[in-house]
C-alpha cells in the first residue's frame, strides 16, 4: 500500500515536471524559428548530458549506469529520441496549448493502441471514452483551417508516442530516477546527432542562455516525472498533469501573443480529459473486481 507522503511527493514532482516541460516547449518554440527540431533535441539534451555524467562519476555513483531492465530502457530512449523532435515539430505548429490539449490524448490513445498491436480487448466503455476524447481533438483542431493540419497530425503522433512512454515508465518504477533520466536523455543525444550532417547550424552567443535553459528544464522535468509515477499509481499521477494547460496558456498570450478561441479550447479539453479520467475509473473499477 502507498504511503500518504509517498502520494503527495508523486504530485509535487508531477506538477514541478508538467511546469518544466511547458517552460522547455517554450524555448523550443522560441528556437525552432532558427533552428531545426532534431538541433534543438540534440543541445537540449547534451547540456544536461555532460553534467549528469560528470555527477555520477564525481559522486562515485557509477552503479547507476547499471539496469535491471536493459530492453526496456533502451526502447524507452529510442522511442523518446524520435518522440522528442516530434513533440517539439508540433509545438513550432502549433500555439502552446492547442498542442498541449492534444498530447493529453495520449492516455485514451494508448487502449487503442493495446488493441491493434497486443490484441487487448476493449470494453464498450474504454471506446467510448476514446470516441468521446477524439470529438474533443476535433473541437480544437477547428477544420475551419484556423489549426496548422500538419500541426494537428503531428501532436497526435506526440500523443501515441507519449502514451507508449509512460506505459514504459511505469514499468521501471524499480530503476533508480537517474538511471532511468540518464539514459533517456542519452538515447536523446544520440538519435538527433545522426541528423546534425544535414542540418546543423552555428547557434549565435546570445542563443546560449536559452538553449541552457532548454536543458535544464528538459533534465529537470524529467527526472521529477521519473519519481511521480515511481512513488503513486497513473490514477494519482495523471490528474496533475492537466496543470500544464494553466503554463501553457499563460506562454501563448504573455509571449506569442496568439489570439485563441477559448470555447473550443476548453470544450474540447473537458471532453478529452474527462474520457481520459473515466478510462482510469473503469481501469480502477476492473481493478477491484479481480482483486
Amino acid at each position: 500500500m502507498i504511503q500518504k507522503d509517498h502520494v503527495f511527493k508523486a504530485v509535487i514532482y508531477c506538477i514541478a515536471a508538467h511546469f518544466l516541460f511547458a517552460v522547455m516547449g517554450f524555448c523550443a518554440k522560441f528556437l525552432a524559428d532558427t533552428h531545426h527540431v532534431a538541433e534543438i533535441a540534440f543541445y537540449r539534451n547534451i547540456m544536461i548530458l555532460v553534467p549528469l555524467t560528470a555527477f555520477i562519476f564525481i559522486a562515485r555513483k557509477t552503479h547507476l549506469f547499471k539496469t535491471n531492465k536493459p530492453k526496456t530502457i533502451a526502447l524507452r530512449s529510442t522511442i523518446g529520441g524520435f518522440g522528442m523532435m516530434i513533440t517539439f515539430a508540433a509545438l513550432a505548429a502549433l500555439p502552446m496549448s492547442y498542442a498541449t490539449v492534444i498530447f493529453y490524448t495520449s492516455s485514451i490513445l494508448t487502449p487503442v493502441l493495446a488493441f491493434f498491436f497486443l490484441k487487448e480487448h476493449i470494453g464498450i466503455h474504454r471506446w467510448s471514452a476514446v470516441g468521446i476524447g477524439m470529438i474533443g481533438v476535433i473541437i480544437v483542431a477547428q477544420p475551419t483551417g484556423a489549426v496548422s493540419i500538419i500541426g494537428l497530425i503531428l501532436a497526435i503522433a506526440t500523443a501515441c508516442i507519449h502514451g507508449v512512454m509512460f506505459t514504459l515508465l511505469r514499468s521501471l518504477k524499480t530503476e533508480s530516477s537517474i538511471t532511468v533520466t540518464f539514459y533517456f536523455i542519452l538515447g536523446g543525444t544520440i538519435i538527433p546527432a545522426l541528423f546534425l550532417p544535414w542540418v546543423g547550424q552555428a547557434f549565435i552567443m546570445d542563443e546560449i542562455w536559452i538553449f541552457a535553459i532548454l536543458g535544464l528544464s528538459g533534465g529537470i522535468a524529467q527526472f521529477c516525472l521519473a519519481n511521480a509515477y515511481k512513488y503513486a499509481p497513473a490514477a494519482v499521477v495523471t490528474p496533475f498533469a492537466y496543470s500544464s494547460l494553466i503554463w501553457s496558456i499563460s506562454f501563448d498570450i504573455l509571449f506569442f501573443q496568439y489570439k485563441m478561441d477559448f470555447i473550443a479550447l476548453f470544450t474540447g479539453f473537458a471532453m478529452i480529459c474527462g474520457a481520459q479520467l473515466y478510462i482510469i475509473y473503469r481501469e480502477y473499477i476492473n481493478g477491484r473486481r479481480t482483486e
